[in-house]
């Protein structure tokens, strides 16, 4: 079996008993960084466990090498933090690995099975939701904001989106998005526009965890008041009404 394990975004007591039980009992964990893995593993006293390392740099052969681990073994994926395919390569193995089963099932006249198995938990993006107070019934998630090619069509998007919008920034650049959040939906606004609610999370579920909510302007204001000295720290999770 191939499990898709979330893991903590933050507060190591986020995780959910079936996930612990089938950490300590598949044969290999594939990790987006061995040594945070290692860290949580300790933490809850789950030992001797082979870590194999799966994530954006990770070439075709690798990928072809995991898919024939799976193929006699069960192994878990687990990111960093969070539920693995969101935002990052998981969902690129997860793809081959029902391929590579269809595959055999196929060739070897079997019925159909289900080799790939969800083990929820902690997600920013849904945790950043559920707290917004926002309309949940439908909304839009639209990843990390591009660096510099096509930001500027990204933020458009978001703010012509009918939807509730979901994003994730960095916080090297969060303050600059923001601005531009800020400068757009003026250059864009008519009498008929409704004004744009955001709410903006930091560090969700850990010590420092800090949720701001209002417009691109109020909000500006207390992220540069709270981080005038320095750049904000941690992850941020953007929801737009």
């Amino acid at each position: 079996m191939f499990y898709i394990i979330a893991t903590p975004i933050g507060n190591l007591e986020d995780i959910t008993l079936r996930a612990l039980r089938i950490l300590q009992e598949v044969n290999y964990i594939l990790c987006e960084d061995t040594r945070v893995t290692a860290k949580l593993l300790a933490h809850y006293k789950i030992e001797k466990k082979k870590l194999i390392a799966y994530h954006h740099h990770t070439n075709e052969k690798k990928i072809k090498e995991i898919v024939e681990l799976v193929k006699n073994n069960d192994v878990a994926l687990v990111t960093d933090a969070g539920t693995p395919g969101i935002s990052d390569p998981g969902n690129i193995l997860i793809a081959e690995i029902q391929k590579k089963q269809e595959e055999q099932e196929k060739q070897e006249e079997q019925e159909k099975g289900n080799t790939v198995v969800p083990i929820p938990g902690p997600c920013a993006l849904i945790s950043a939701l559920s707290v917004s107070g926002l309309p949940t019934d439908k909304f839009i998630f639209k990843g990390f904001v591009p660096n510099k090619k096509g930001r500027e069509t990204f933020l458009r998007e978001v703010l012509a989106a009918e939807e509730t919008v979901i994003y994730y920034d960095s916080p090297y650049r969060v303050i600059k998005n923001l601005e531009k959040i800020r400068d757009l939906f003026a250059d864009i606004r008519d009498e008929f526009a409704k004004p744009k609610h955001l709410v903006v999370c930091r560090e969700l579920t850990k010590k420092f965890e800090t949720i701001y909510r209002g417009s691109a302007e109020e909000i500006l204001a207390e992220i540069k008041k709270e981080f005038h000295k320095g750049t904000p720290k941690g992850e941020f999770v953007i929801v737009v009404s």
